[in-house]
Parts: structure tokens; sequence; C-alpha cells
């Protein structure tokens, strides 16, 4: 813990904060470090970006910097490129009334710094650093709080969770990352505004947990939301899944989690009980709770697949060709950690993994993704009609090469030859 200053702040952060501070003094307005990256300062970490807050009007910020743009300009946010480093500068604002429990009915600007903090949500982010003279204004008290390692609201926590239900999940997270215990009073405040949750959109409730996934300890972020009654609330459903076990195997696996991993913890059934199949579409309708881009929700599908494989590798050893194709997807080392993570926490032999992963580890990189013995032009030559033939001769192919049953090209023509025939 230390009072912050920017000798804690990477140097392209600092340079361009301080080149907008200037400016922004320079026409005589305000310019304030706001926010995570003080907060960060004061817990010895190092801030990722930089927030700037000031009394000079949006319109303003724009002609003192022309190339501005406006990424929340109703909220007074402008963002500042300088020496490819994006700086948001933000108006002092205080805010009224949350009619759908996410954004403010009324922004008023040119409000002071007390009343800009007075908004936000919790003390640690209230904190502001002048960065031209390393003046720091805690109107707030977040520093003590930092101090007593105590996360706490700024004014009504029940009013902080009402004006906006995401805060509930931001509550866990610092929590967790932070290693913060909440102050009573905070966890009141989150226990009677739990319905708020319900407003906020899937969307937003999968980008904070993946925040939640990526940084440290993520099952105490689980846990305290379960505790809380958020997540019963967010996705509905999840009671049922068992949750301490869930984040065990979260702790085994290792951080950070990642976002897969964290989604496969919360939905997978096969996590723990890799002999269960899913019914058909059933994890697809829990994912869908929190609607996932493709890629993800492919992934994870991809991940209980890989789960229920390794279960059935106890009896049966993979071909060679399975283990390969199931390596070359980007979910394999996700379903390897989990995997690991699961049997291990529920006393399961890690024998059939091994074995797999160690003969993984004696394929070459040209073994994996070998060039292929035969192709398109092959079966046009040999007369093999165009259609959903060729893609499975090239497969299986591809699958007789891989298991060393087919060593060279002659193998793999006089292997086409027979085929063609009898697909005539």
């Amino acid at each position: 813990m230390r009072v912050p200053s920017l000798s804690g702040m990477p140097e392209p952060l600092s340079q361009a904060l301080l080149a907008v501070a200037h400016e922004l003094r320079g026409r005589g307005a305000q310019a304030w470090l706001v926010g995570g990256a003080v907060r960060d300062l004061a817990l010895g970490r190092e801030p990722k970006d930089v927030d700037v807050a000031t009394d000079a009007l949006p319109a303003d910020v724009e002609r003192i910097f022309p190339h501005a743009k406006g990424v929340g300009r109703a909220f007074g946010t402008m963002l500042v490129v300088h020496d490819s480093v994006p700086v948001q500068v933000t108006t002092f604002r205080s805010e009224r009334g949350y009619s759908d429990a996410r954004r403010p009915d009324q922004v008023q600007f040119g409000a002071t710094a007390a009343e800009d903090a007075a908004r936000r949500d919790f003390t640690c982010n209230a904190l502001f650093l002048d960065p031209l003279r390393g003046e720091l204004f805690d109107p707030t008290g977040g520093l003590a709080d930092l101090e007593r390692r105590v996360l706490r609201c700024v004014g009504d926590p029940v009013e902080r969770f009402r004006e906006d239900g995401l805060r509930l999940l931001r509550l866990a997270r610092f929590a967790a990352d932070l290693d913060l215990a909440p102050d009573p009073s905070t966890l009141a405040g989150a226990r009677a505004s739990v319905d708020s949750i319900v407003g906020v959109s899937p969307e937003r409730v999968l980008a904070e947990l993946s925040a939640i996934f990526l940084r440290a300890r993520p099952a105490t972020a689980l846990r305290l939301l379960h505790e809380l009654g958020v997540i019963e609330r967010a996705l509905p459903g999840f009671a049922a899944l068992e949750l301490e076990r869930r984040c065990a195997i979260a702790e085994r696996a290792g951080e950070p989690l990642g976002v897969l991993e964290g989604l496969c913890v919360l939905f997978s059934f096969e996590l723990l009980t890799p002999e269960r199949a899913d019914e058909p579409g059933e994890l697809e309708r829990r994912l869908d709770l929190l609607r996932p881009s493709r890629e993800l929700r492919q992934g994870a599908l991809e991940v209980g697949e890989f789960l229920r494989a390794i279960e059935h590798w106890s009896a049966c050893p993979p071909r060679r060709s399975e283990l390969v194709r199931a390596a070359r997807k980007p979910s394999w080392n996700a379903a390897a950690r989990l995997a690991r993570a699961a049997r291990t926490e529920l006393g399961q032999s890690l024998g059939a993994l091994d074995a797999a992963l160690a003969r993984l580890s004696d394929f070459d990189p040209c073994g994996q993704a070998p060039r292929p013995l035969l192709t398109g032009a092959d079966l046009a030559a040999a007369g093999v009609p165009r259609g959903p033939r060729w893609g499975e001769l090239l497969l299986a192919a591809e699958t007789a090469q891989l298991d060393g049953e087919l060593r060279t090209r002659d193998d793999a023509l006089r292997w086409l030859r027979e085929r063609a025939v009898e697909g005539r």
C-alpha cells in the first residue's frame, strides 16, 4: 500500500497522460487521473489504461483535441489518442434517476470533482490524482479503505446497486481480484438490491463474468455472487449445478482461468460427470442465458465432447488420428486443463489423460498436420464424381495417413483406386 504516484505507471501511459493533462491545463481546465489507475497505483499494481476527469465540456475537449472521438458523448466521454495510447477524457458530471437500472435519466455537466466522485460505485474507484502536481484528492476516503483492505460503496449502497445492477458483479470482481473484504453495509445493500441484476442485459453480464474469469480468484467471486443470491438471478437454474465443487475445480485449474474455461465451469455437466451426455440442446440453452459469441459457444460444446472422450479413453485408448484431430482444435487445451482439474478434484485417475498427453508430446508439429497424400485432383483423375463422397474419401485418407496405415503417395493412390472402383 502506498500513496499513488506516476512512478508506478508504464512510461507510454504516463507520457500520454502528462501530454493530455498539459493541454487541458494550458486551456484553463482541470485534469485529474481518476478511477482504477489511481487505485492500482495505490496498491502497487501496474495500470493498464488511463482515464482523465476534467471540468472542460465535451465540446471544449474536442476543440482542444481536434482528433478526439466521442465514445460516450452523452455521458461526457471523449477518446484522445497520444502516440498510439488511448486516453479517455470525461467531463465531471452528476447524475439523476436510473429508471432502466443502467443509465442515468439526467446527466449534468460542469459538476465539481467532489460531485463527480459521489456518482461512482466504490470508494477505491473515486480517487483523483493530479498528474502534474502529484496531489491526491480523496473525497470518499478510498485510500483509507484500501489501507484497511475494505471495499465500500460511495454513499448509500442500496442506491448504488439499484442504479446499475451490474455493480453487483463488479463488487464480486473487485473483492476477489483486489483481495478486499466488502464492508458490511455494502454487503447489506447488495442483498437488498439483488433483484436489480435481472434488468441487466446478458451481454453485459457475460462481459463482467469474462473479466472475473480473467482475473485473480474467480472462484472467490463466484462464491460471493452465490452468497448474495446474484448468480441465481442472473443465471436461472445455476443453483442446481453444484457450485462449490465447480469452484474447487476452477481453483485447481489455476489462474487466470480464461473465459472459455469459466463458461465450462459454470455450465458443463460433463465437468462433474464426464460419462453423462447432455440432452440435445441442453448446454446450448444454458449458454444462451449469456448469449456468447459463436466461437465461445462452439468452444464450450467441444470441451464437453472432449471431456466425454477423455472418460472413454480410460477403457479404449484413442487412435492417433482421433488424438491429433482433438489437439488441432483451440478448445483442446482448455478441455485437457479442466479435465485434469476435475478428475483431481473428484479423486479420479489421470492415467488416460496423461497417456494421451504423452503421446501428443511425441508428435512433431508436421506429424499433426502432415501434407496430404491425396488431393481433389487425385480423386478427379481416379474418376470419382464430385459430391459428398469427395469429402468422405479425403477425410478417410487423412485418417489412414495419421494412423500410419498410408505412408507413401503410392500407398495412397493404390488405396484410392480400390475405393474408386467400389464407389462406382
